[in-house]
C-alpha cells in the first residue's frame, strides 16, 4: 500500500477526524534557518503526495520574509504554520516593513526575471493564496494546496 492510499483511506479519515491539524514553529530571522523551515511542511505533508510542492512554497515564502521584511533584520524572526484538513495550507508570518506582498505579472515574450517570480510560481501551484496584515504589524502570507489532485510544478 502506498502512502497516498493510506492517507486517503480509513487511516486518513481517522487522522482528520478531529478537524484541522495545525503545526507552528518560529525561527530566528536568518537565512541559515530557511532550509529547516522549508523542510517542516515537506515532512508534515509527505503522505499527501504534496510534500515537495509544500517545500517549494515554503522556500519562496520564507525567502520573501527574510529578504523583504524586518524578519531578516537583526533580532528578527519569522514563523511557519502548516494546516491539514480537507486541503493543506502553508503560511509564513513575517514582521512587515517594506510594502505588501504582491504577485508580479509575467514579462512579455515569456522572458524570465531574476527576482520577483516567487509569488507568481506559488500562485500557479496553489489552489488559492493570499495574505493578511500590514507593513506596520507584519504579514501572514498563505497558500492552499488541494491534496486530492496530482502536483504540478511551476516553470522555473
Amino acid at each position: 500500500m502506498v502512502a497516498e492510499e493510506i492517507f486517503s483511506g480509513p487511516s486518513g479519515q481517522w487522522l482528520r477526524s478531529s478537524g484541522v491539524m495545525v503545526w507552528r514553529r518560529a525561527y530566528p530571522g536568518r537565512m541559515d534557518q530557511a532550509a529547516s523551515a522549508r523542510k517542516l511542511p515537506a515532512y508534515l505533508l509527505a503522505d499527501t503526495g504534496r510534500g515537495e510542492d509544500a517545500e517549494w512554497i515554503a522556500a519562496e515564502l520564507v525567502s520573501n520574509a527574510l529578504l523583504y521584511t524586518r524578519s531578516g533584520e537583526r533580532g528578527g524572526w519569522f514563523g511557519i504554520e502548516v494546516m491539514l484538513g480537507e486541503r493543506a495550507q502553508i503560511a509564513v508570518r513575517d514582521l512587515g516593513g517594506r510594502g505588501v506582498p504582491r504577485v508580479s505579472p509575467e514579462q512579455a515574450g515569456g522572458q524570465l526575471r531574476e527576482h520577483g517570480r516567487g509569488l507568481l510560481g506559488v500562485s500557479r501551484l496553489a489552489r488559492a493564496m493570499g495574505f493578511s496584515g500590514s507593513p506596520d504589524l507584519g504579514h501572514t502570507v498563505w497558500a492552499q494546496l488541494d491534496i486530492r489532485t496530482e502536483p504540478q510544478r511551476p516553470a522555473s
